[in-house]
């Protein structure tokens, strides 16, 4: 990134632009910068231009990404990194950040120092929008608390001692004393991995400790209804962000109560295709790809993340200049496809049962053959029969004879090994995972 774009970058995380056509103008400039360097610095760029015969000077604009070739996950695996890695990046300096694995290939991204801290502050930018004040207190609940060593916390050290972005880390797996540890740092903003946020929020009231929070964020998997009303016992808000560890963070629901999430434009591309590759029409649901604007050490471009979304207007109604969406359904290996060629969404069913969830606790959803879903339940209470009918008829009319449907109580549903919640396991991957 050109030296002044990345002081003008680290400037938007902290007041972004009100003007639309400011906006445009920017990511423009960013989608030049990026595709010079990167088909100068990046073996694996230079490949997609040459296959549809382009240089970088015929990518002037957002639009002209268009024609581009999609990357998926596989493709820059299969490429290694020396290949996707900028060779005047020193990748022994880069730092690591690991995909989940929740689609079955776990995938390592590079970044520079800056460009994670650059990434992190629109976060930041986003609590601020939420109404947290620099010297109040953020808890993050993960599974995990591994760290890497080359990703220096000398900067944030340092502002916690002169008392800004007071920030805890809680492992909600490793440390047997978390919900004590959580109720004493007594934080303004909960945020984390969602079923890890719901896993504390339950060990807090087991424990009989106190948590009172003024808002949630809840990221890195859907926000499933029951995962919101085990979170909602809090009393706090809750709202819900999206994002990747491929790009970090990319959407945010809007602070304002309008409907759908603010795209974080500034430091992403996010485009919504159909299955044909047409942009999808505002309300369409699509596959996600992203261009993230920010990595300049392994550029992504034009990357098929793995999700599916509902495209917003390009406005939103609040009247930020951001553009929007709708909702966020999940990964695109969680569609059902179905004899006779339907391909359906688990959240076509979703929508229709959820007024009769109230006592589901936390469900799966597994396509046990390709013409038999399964519709796993851990139950909050035990339900009426009439209850569990309600559920088995509802989804029976979206499925229209195409699939048999069917409601089982289950005592456990495991989480994946990155502690991540599968609440939709198409055929493919239930033959692979053995359910």
């Amino acid at each position: 990134m050109h030296p002044f774009r990345r002081v003008q970058a680290l400037s938007l995380a902290f007041k972004p632009f009100r003007e639309a056509d400011q906006l445009a103008h920017w990511r423009d400039g960013c989608v030049r910068d990026l595709v010079e360097n990167a088909y100068g610095q990046v073996p694996y760029v230079r490949s997609l231009f040459r296959r549809v015969g382009l240089v970088p000077a015929d990518i002037r604009s957002v639009s002209d990404l268009a024609a581009l070739p999609l990357s998926s996950k596989r493709e820059l695996q299969d490429a290694g990194l020396m290949q996707v890695v900028a060779r005047n990046a020193r990748i022994d300096r880069l730092l690591d950040r690991s995909t989940s694995g929740s689609t079955g290939e776990r995938m390592l991204v590079k970044r520079t120092w800056f460009e994670e801290r650059l990434l992190n502050a629109f976060r930041w930018r986003v609590l601020r929008e939420y109404g947290l004040g620099p010297c109040e207190r953020v808890a993050v609940a993960l599974f995990h608390g591994a760290k890497d060593p080359r990703d220096s916390q000398a900067l944030f050290r340092l502002a916690q001692r002169v008392g800004v972005r007071q920030m805890l880390i809680l492992d909600v797996l490793g440390d047997p004393g978390v919900a004590q540890t959580a109720a004493r740092y007594a934080p303004q903003a909960l945020m984390g991995m969602t079923s890890a946020i719901a896993k504390l929020v339950e060990d807090v009231q087991t424990g009989g400790y106190s948590l009172q929070p003024r808002f949630v964020l809840t990221s890195g998997e859907l926000l499933t209804d029951p995962l919101r009303q085990r979170i909602g016992t809090l009393g706090s808000r809750i709202v819900d962000v999206y994002g990747a560890n491929e790009c970090n963070f990319m959407a945010w629901q809007c602070p304002a109560n309008a409907e759908g999430y603010h795209i974080c434009d500034d430091a992403h591309i996010v485009e919504v295709l159909t299955a044909d590759g047409r942009p999808a029409a505002v309300g369409e649901w699509g596959e996600v790809v992203v261009t993230n604007l920010i990595s300049y050490a392994m550029p992504l471009i034009r990357y098929r993340i793995g999700d599916l979304a509902v495209r917003g207007p390009d406005w939103c109604a609040c009247g930020s200049p951001f553009s929007t969406l709708l909702a966020v359904r999940g990964r695109t290996i969680d569609c059902f496809a179905l004899p006779g060629g339907r391909v359906l969404h688990p959240w076509e069913i979703l929508n229709v049962i959820r007024p009769y969830t109230g006592w589901v606790r936390q469900f799966q959803m597994v396509q046990t053959a390709p013409g038999e879903i399964v519709y796993r339940v851990l139950a909050a209470r035990t339900p009426a029969e009439s209850e569990i009918q309600a559920i088995e008829q509802a989804a029976r009319q979206v499925l229209a004879g195409c699939a048999s449907f069917r409601l089982n109580m289950v005592k456990t549903i495991e989480s994946a090994p990155s502690g991540k919640s599968r609440p939709f396991i198409a055929y493919q991957q239930a033959v692979v995972t053995g359910l």
